[in-house]
């Protein structure tokens, strides 16, 4: 089974642009894994004794990278959730995040059983992550 690919004059970002966008959606389970487990991080009982390098607040160090992380989560939900009032959401999710295709997408999902709708939701996904994933910058994400 091949992956879909969009008609890049219909969406107007390139093939390489697209796969990173692509790409970056995939680590979202990932991410959601990872924001989870820096909830339970807990401080270091404080003994008096010095410590060498490295040694440092892990409580906020988990925040910060908690925080980094959440970001990533919100941008690809806030963009899932602008296609048609978020009706395409959990579908956009499944498809472009897990991976999942089309025809194996459960129809409770779906607003519609109309193909073309389901690939113009995801096509109008993948330029609003352009869009917001551009002006944002990779270094900030």
């Amino acid at each position: 089974m091949r992956n879909y690919i969009p008609c890049w004059d219909k969406i107007g970002i390139s093939k390489d642009r697209y796969l990173e966008l692509l790409y970056f959606c995939r680590q979202y389970d990932r991410w959601k894994h990872e924001a989870s487990v820096y909830l339970g991080i807990k401080g270091k009982a404080l003994d008096g004794m010095p410590h060498g390098a490295g040694v440092g607040d892990p409580v906020a160090m988990a925040a910060e990278r908690r925080m980094t992380i959440t970001a990533k989560i919100d941008l690809v939900e806030q963009c899932a959730l602008a296609v048609s009032d978020g009706q395409w959401m959990r579908a956009l999710i499944d498809n472009v995040c897990r991976g999942k295709p089309y025809s194996m997408l459960s129809p409770i999902c779906l607003p519609t059983s109309h193909r073309e709708d389901f690939f113009k939701a995801r096509r109008e996904f993948f330029v609003l992550l352009d869009h917001k994933h551009g002006t944002q910058g990779a270094t900030n994400i």
